[in-house]
C-alpha cells in the first residue's frame, strides 16, 4: 500500500471527450479494444503517485464506471461519467494534495494497479515489488506487452526506454543430428541477415570441408539447415554435404568464416544422441537457441530447440509461513545433476532479474537429494500471494515451473514426495522428504543401551492433536512391522515413545526406521554402521536433519550439540505499536537514541531511499514529531551531490556520535542493487532542510567478508572510547583496547554487523577517510540486523530478525577475545516479524525502574515501530556509565526531566504519537510496576529455556 495517503485528481491528456456516443464501451468486447495500464509512478512523482492509461485501439473507449484499485480492496477509484479516451490518447490519474476528489490510495514499493470494468471483471493489471528508479512502463515486444523501467518519466505521452543497440547478423551452430540422418542447423541470433557465402563446415578432421554456395544468407533470428543432400562447394566443385562429411558417433562440427577463422565449435561428443535408446528421437542442441553447451534434445530441424531437461523438479514451496521464502528441488533421476549457475525466479523475471543469485560452480545434486533455494542467499524478492516459481538452468532454460493462486495454508509440496502433484499440506519439511499423508514424524531413536531397551520417539509437528492410529512402524526388514493401536493421539507439539518390547523387533547397528500411512511412506531415517554414540535424533528438535544428539531425551525435546540457550526477554512481555497511522516508509531499518541537554531523540532510517527521521523520545516510550522532520531527510552519496534523482544508498543502520553527527550504514547503492558496497556515510542532520549530502564516507567493503549484494552491513553503532578502553579486545594488539593506539579516529569506535555471518566488527574511522578494523565479535546468532550500545547495562546488543525468531545477544566486553554472551528471546507479545532496528533508552528515561526499548520492522507502512521495556535506573542513581550519545552538553542534571518533555508537560500515553506540543493522538497505558526486574539479568542463567539450534 501507500506511503502517506492523499487525495487524487484526474488529469487527461488529449483524452477525455464529450463525444461519448462515439465511444465503444470496453465491457462490451473485453480488453481486445486496447485500453491498458501504460505507465506507473509509485514514488517521487509530481505532485505525487500517478497511473497512466493508453488507448491503443482505433476507436474511442468509454471508461465510465470502471474501477481502479491497488493491491487492496478497501479503497478504489471509479471513473466518472464521460470518461472517454480517444484512439491513441493517454489518460492519467494524478495524485494531488489540494482536496480534489479522486483515488485516495497511494502506490507502495510492493504493490499493483488493477483496472476492472463495471461488472468487476479484471481488464488489466500490473504489479511490482520495488519502486522504479524513474517509472514502470509497458512496451510491446514481439507482439506481447512487457513491463520494464523507463529512462524518463513521460506522463501523458509515449513511454521511453533505453535503446536496444543493433546487433547485426551473426551465425552459430545450433543443433546436430548424427543418427539416423546427418544434418546441422545454424542460427542467426542477430537483428540483420548475414551473408555466409564461402563459410566452411568441418567435422573433427581438417581434411573434411564443405562451403556454403555464393549468395547463401541466414535471416535475422532465422535458422539454416544443411542436410546430407544440401549442395555446397568442395574445392570449387558443387558437392553434396554427405560426400566430404559424415557425422559420426564420436565427432564434432566446426564452422569457419571465409578467412578461415573459427566461428563456432560443438566440441567433441561420444556416442550418438539417444533418448531411451532411440537415436531417431534425439539430437544435440543448445538451449536457448544459440547459447550454452550442446545437450541432449528432441529434434526440431529448422525451429526453436527443445532440450531434454534434467530430472530435477520443484518439490516444496514456502511463500508465507516461514522466516524466509524458499523453494526446494529434488533430483528424481538416477544420475547426479550439475546445478552450477542455476537460479530461481518468481513471476517477474524482468523486474527481479538482479534479485536472484546463480548457484556457485561445483554445486551438484546427487540422485534422490534435495536442494533449497533460500532467501536471501539465493534470491531476495518475495514469493507473493499468487505467484509463479521457476527453476532455471545456467542458460535460463526452464527446468521446472509451478504457478499457484494463493499462499498455502501450510506449504505447497509434492505428494508423493518427488513425483506427485504440488498440494497444500500442513507441515513443511525444508530440505527433507515431504510430509505427505499423516504428519507424524520420527524424532529420536535409541538402538543400543536404552532404558529399558530400544525405543522410537515420534513427534506431532502440528498445532493440533494428531491421530496416529494405524501408522505402521518398520525397520529395514518389511517382515518387522508394528501398527500403532487405534485411539492413539499425540498432542500438539507432543511426543509418543514406542518401546522396543512393544515393537516386537530390535533395532540394529546400521539400521532404518520407517513410518507408513497405509502404503505411503511418510518418514524414514537410517544411521550408518554402528549405533549412535548417544541417540539418533533430529537437530534441531522436530524440524532438523538426523544427527547424533548431545543427550538422550526420551519423550522430550532433543538436545543437540552446539545449541544456544536462550533466556526469556528481561523486560516486559508486552509491546505496543506506536505508528498506527502512516509515519515512515516501508523499508524501515535502523534506530538509535541520542541523549542531549534538550532531551532524548530517537533516530530512524529507511533503506528504500536513504531517508532518516529525528523524533522526540519520551520516558513512556511514545514519540513526538519534530517540525521540519515530519517527512524525514534523504541521505545522499557525495557522488550524487548534483543528482537529486539518484537512487541513493541502501541505508540499513543509523547511529549518532558524541558530537551529534549522524552516520548511516549502507550495504549497496540502490542504483546497483546487485553489487555489495559497504559504506558508512557521515552527515550533519541540520545542515539542510532537504537532502543531506554526505560530508565524509568510509568504504569498508574490502575490510569485511565478501558476501552477496544484499547480505552485507546491516547495522552501525557508535560507542564512546570511555566505554571501550580496557574492555574491548583488540585483534591487532592481542590485548585490551587502548584508544590512544588509533590517532585521529575521534573519541569512539563504530561497530557494524554483517547479515551473512552474524558477526560484529569494530572500526576506527579516521578523519582522513581511512578505516582500521579493531575487533571482530561472534555473538552466536545466525544473522545480526541491529546493534545498540546500552549505556545503562554497559553492554552491546546484537539483534536478529525473524530469521532467528527475533532473538538477541547481549555482549559484555571483558578485555578478552571471548566476551560474555547472553541470549534472549523476543518479548512474548512481539510478533515474529522482520525487525531490523533496535534501540534502548538511556537512564534519564527511566521511570519506576523501567525504561523504553524500541524495535523497527521492515516491510510495514504502518505498525513498524514498537516499544517495550527493559530494567532502568532510578533518577537518584542514573548509573556510572557515560550516557548514550550524550551530545555536546548533556547538562548538569540530565535526569531532572525524565520525560524529556520541555516545559514540564505531561508526556503522552504509551503507544501513542504526539504532535510537537506533546498532545497525544492515540494511546494506551504501558504496564508499570514490574518489580525486581533488574535481578532477572543477574539470574538469567537460572531461567534458561531450551530452543532449537540456529541454522545459518
Amino acid at each position: 500500500m501507500s506511503r502517506l495517503q492523499s487525495a487524487a485528481a484526474v488529469t487527461t491528456v488529449c483524452a477525455l471527450s464529450a463525444a461519448a456516443l462515439l465511444a465503444v464501451p470496453l465491457a462490451a468486447t473485453g480488453a481486445e479494444l486496447g485500453i491498458r495500464i501504460n505507465e506507473v509512478e509509485s514514488s517521487g512523482g509530481v505532485p505525487g503517485d500517478w497511473i497512466e492509461f493508453v488507448n491503443v485501439s482505433d476507436a474511442a473507449v468509454d471508461l465510465s464506471g470502471f474501477v481502479v484499485k491497488d493491491d487492496g480492496d478497501d479503497e478504489s477509484y471509479v471513473f466518472p461519467d464521460g470518461s472517454v479516451v480517444e484512439p491513441g490518447a493517454h489518460l492519467v490519474l494524478d495524485e494531488a494534495g489540494d482536496g480534489v476528489s479522486g483515488f485516495t490510495f497511494g502506490l507502495g514499493k510492493d504493490d499493483q494497479v488493477r483496472l476492472l470494468d463495471q461488472s468487476a471483471t479484471l481488464v488489466d493489471q500490473t504489479s511490482w515489488t520495488a519502486h522504479a528508479a524513474v517509472t514502470w512502463g509497458a512496451r510491446e515486444v514481439a507482439g506481447t506487452v512487457e513491463w520494464a523501467e523507463t529512462t524518463e518519466s513521460t506522463k501523458g505521452a509515449a513511454n521511453v526506454f533505453a535503446p536496444d543497440a543493433p546487433l547485426g547478423g551473426s551465425i552459430v551452430i545450433n543443433e546436430v543430428d548424427s543418427q539416423p540422418a546427418d544434418w546441422v542447423e545454424f542460427y542467426n541470433p542477430g537483428d540483420a541477415a548475414l551473408d555466409v557465402s564461402g563459410y566452411e563446415i568441418r567435422d573433427n578432421s581438417d581434411d573434411h570441408r564443405w562451403q556454403f554456395l555464393p549468395g547463401t544468407q541466414i535471416a535475422a533470428g532465422g535458422f539454416l539447415v544443411v542436410e546430407e543432400g544440401t549442395i555446397g562447394l568442395v574445392d570449387g566443385v558443387e558437392t553434396a554435404f554427405r560426400d566430404p562429411i559424415g557425422i559420426g558417433s564420436a565427432d564434432r562440427i566446426r564452422l569457419f568464416d571465409v578467412g578461415g577463422a573459427l566461428i563456432d565449435d560443438t566440441l567433441p561428443w561420444e556416442g550418438h544422441a539417444a533418448i531411451d535408446g532411440d537415436s531417431a528421437a534425439a539430437t544435440l542442441a543448445r538451449c536457448p537457441d544459440g547459447e550454452g553447451a550442446f545437450v541432449l534434445a528432441h529434434p526440431t530441424m529448422g525451429g526453436a530447440n527443445s532440450c531434454v531437461m534434467p530430472d530435477v523438479v520443484i518439490n516444496e514451496i514456502e511463500s508465507d509461513g516461514d522466516a524466509t521464502d524458499w523453494v526446494e528441488v529434488v533430483n528424481s533421476g538416477s544420475t547426479a545433476v550439475d546445478l552450477s549457475g542455476w537460479t530461481v525466479m518468481d513471476g517477474d523475471p524482468i523486474g527481479h532479474a538482479a534479485e536472484t543469485t546463480p548457484l556457485p560452480a561445483g554445486t551438484v545434486l546427487e540422485p534422490g537429494a534435495y536442494f533449497v533455494f533460500d532467501q536471501p542467499a539465493n534470491f531476495v524478492f518475495g514469493l507473493g500471494n499468487g505467484d509463479t516459481v521457476t527453476v532455471r538452468d545456467a542458460n535460463l532454460n526452464v527446468v521446472d515451473e509451478h504457478v499457484y493462486d494463493a499462499h498455502a495454508a501450510g506449504v505447497l509440496a509434492r505428494c508423493a514426495d518427488g513425483s506427485g502433484d504440488l498440494i497444500d499440506i500442513a507441515v513443511s519439511t525444508k530440505g527433507q522428504r515431504n510430509a505427505c499423508g499423516n504428519a507424524v514424524r520420527i524424532n529420536e531413536v535409541e538402538s543400543d543401551g536404552g532404558t529399558p531397551g530400544d525405543w522410537i520417539e515420534l513427534v506431532n509437528p502440528t498445532g493440533s492433536d494428531l491421530d496416529v492410529s494405524g501408522i505402521v512402524v518398520k525397520d529395514d526388514d518389511d517382515t518387522h512391522s508394528y501398527e500403532i493401536p487405534a485411539g492413539t493421539t499425540i498432542t500438539a507439539g507432543g511426543y509418543l515413545v514406542i518401546e522396543g518390547a512393544d515393537l516386537g523387533f530390535g533395532l540394529g547397528d546400521g539400521d532404518t526406521v520407517r513410518l507408513f500411512d497405509g502404503d505411503l511412506l511418510v518418514d524414514s531415517t537410517t544411521w550408518g554402521a554402528g549405533h549412535a554414540a548417544v541417540t539418533w535424533g533430529r537437530c534441531p528438535d522436530v524440524t532438523g536433519a538426523f544427527d547424533i544428539t548431545a543427550e538422550s531425551t526420551k519423550g522430550e525435546a532433543n538436545t543437540c550439540a552446539g545449541e544456544i540457550e536462550v533466556s526469556p526477554w528481561p523486560g516486559s512481555a508486552e509491546v505496543r505499536v506506536l505508528d498506527t497511522a502512516p509515519t515512515f516508509l516501508e523499508d524501515s531499518s535502523g534506530l538509535d537514541v541520542q541523549e542531549t541537554a534538550d532531551g532524548s531523540f530517537l533516530w530512524a532510517v529507511d533503506n528504500g531511499d536513504g531517508r532518516i527521521w529525528k523524533l522526540e523520545a519520551h520516558a513512556d516510550g511514545s514519540f513526538a514529531q519534530i517540525p521540519g522532520w515530519e517527512s524525514g531527510k534523504r541521505v545522499r552519496f557525495q557522488k550524487d551531490a548534483s543528482d537529486p534523482g539518484a537512487a541513493g544508498p541502501d541505508t540499513e543502520g543509523i547511529t549518532v556520535d558524541g558530537d551529534g553527527a549522524v552516520y548511516v550504514a549502507s550495504e549497496r547503492d540502490n542504483s546497483a542493487k546487485g553489487v555489495n558496497s559497504n559504506t558508512v556515510l557521515k552527515v550533519d542532520p541540520e545542515s539542510s532542510a532537504g537532502d543531506l549530502v554526505a560530508e565524509q564516507e568510509w568504504d569498508l567493503t574490502t575490510l569485511l567478508p565478501a558476501v552477496g549484494a544484499n547480505l552485507g552491513m546491516e547495522a552501525v553503532q557508535w560507542v564512546p572510547d570511555a566505554a571501550l578502553d580496557g574492555v574491548l579486545f583488540d585483534d591487532n594488539t592481542g590485548a585490551a583496547y587502548d584508544s590512544a593506539d588509533y590517532a585521529g579516529h575521534g573519541d569512539g569506535l563504530f561497530f557494524v554487523a554483517v547479515e551473512d555471518n552474524g558477526h560484529v566488527y569494530a572500526f576506527a574511522l579516521g578523519a582522513d577517510g581511512q578505516a582500521t578494523l579493531v575487533s571482530e565479535i561472534a555473538p552466536g546468532l545466525a544473522g545480526v540486523m541491529a546493534l545498540d550500545y546500552d549505556s545503562v547495562l554497559d553492554v552491546l546488543w546484537a539483534v536478529c530478525d525473524d530469521g532467528c525468531q527475533g532473538q538477541s545477544a547481549q555482549i559484555t566486553l571483558n578485555g578478552t577475545a571471548q566476551p560474555g554472551l547472553a541470549h534472549f528471546a523476543r518479548p512474548a507479545g512481539m510478533p515474529d516479524i522482520n525487525n531490523e532496528g533496535f534501540a534502548t533508552a538511556p537512564a534519564s528515561l527511566s521511570v519506576d525502574g523501567e525504561r523504553p526499548v524500541w524495535w523497527f520492522a521492515d516491510g510495514f507502512a504502518t505498525e513498524a515501530l514498537r516499544v517495550g521495556t527493559l530494567p532502568g535506573a532510578t533518577a537518584e542513581n542514573p548509573g556510572e556509565n557515560p550516557g548514550e550519545n550524550p551530545g555536546e552538553d548533556p547538562g548538569e542534571n540530565p535526569v531532572e526531566n525524565p520525560g524529556g518533555n520541555a516545559g514540564g508537560q505531561t508526556p503522552p500515553a504509551p503507544g501513542s504519537v504526539s504532535d510537537g506540543n506533546g498532545l497525544a493522538a492515540t494511546g494506551a497505558e504501558l504496564p508499570v510496576g514490574m518489580t525486581a526486574i533488574a535481578l532477572l539479568l543477574v539470574l538469567a542463567g537460572a531461567l534458561i529455556i531450551r530452543r532449537r539450534r540456529l541454522t545459518p
